[in-house]
């Protein structure tokens, strides 16, 4: 894969638009389903609970989230792309009970009251937040209190085969994410490492692995 093509599917993961988006993301929900299931059990969903996801792409892999917190719950998507976010919301609203409602912009533009969530995760979106302190100070007051918050990144390591890096991608380390969290108010902050073997997109090869980071408010 050349510089134009890697270019190219950096823009679309931040941002997925057109055909060639739509196909991206359909791949992107193999390739992130067992980190998106192991953020979803970090954050241990139960009925009734309010929680936000920030990225949820289409949908396809919030299924069971949806379902899980029922008739009482909330579940509020945060999806930077309109395309995807108009998608997600169908998809998540035609399989469960629960309120949905899918937010088609960023944290900053979405209207969530204080205090009124119990769960937040995103999986594979911290790469693309330029002000990392900016975002939790801003997702931070949301929670309840004994909330949780679970991140789902990947290893440097991965992240510099793919070379996303070069198109303005941000590897961050767990340590820094962890500092940054904890400089915000979030606590009992543990980490869990996944190694998922060799990993493939296009013609490179690249060693996969999942970091869950799960803390409370």
């Amino acid at each position: 894969m050349d510089k134009s093509q890697l270019r190219t599917v950096t823009a679309q993961l931040a941002n997925p638009s057109g055909e060639l988006g739509a196909e991206i993301s359909i791949k992107m929900n193999d390739t992130n389903a067992f980190i998106t299931a192991r953020t979803i059990e970090a954050l241990a969903p139960s009925s009734g609970d309010c929680i936000v996801e920030i990225g949820p792409g289409n949908g396809a892999l919030s299924c069971g989230l949806v379902q899980t917190i029922g008739a009482e719950g909330r579940y509020l998507g945060i999806e930077i792309s309109e395309e995807m976010a108009q998608v997600c919301e169908k998809m998540l609203r035609d399989i469960s009970e629960a309120r949905i409602d899918v937010h088609a912009g960023d944290c900053d533009t979405a209207s969530v009251a204080n205090a009124s969530i119990t769960g937040l995760m995103a999986v594979n979106v911290l790469y693309f937040v330029e002000d990392l302190d900016g975002l939790l100070a801003r997702i931070r007051p949301w929670f309840k209190p004994h909330g949780r918050c679970v991140f789902g990144i990947r290893p440097a390591r991965t992240l510099e085969s793919l070379r996303f890096h070069d198109f303005g991608y941000h590897i961050r380390s767990p340590g820094e994410i962890i500092d940054a969290m904890q400089a915000q108010g979030f606590g009992e902050i543990s980490m869990t490492h996944y190694d998922e073997g060799e990993g493939r997109l296009g013609d490179i090869a690249f060693p996969n692995g999942s970091i869950i980071i799960k803390a409370s408010v």
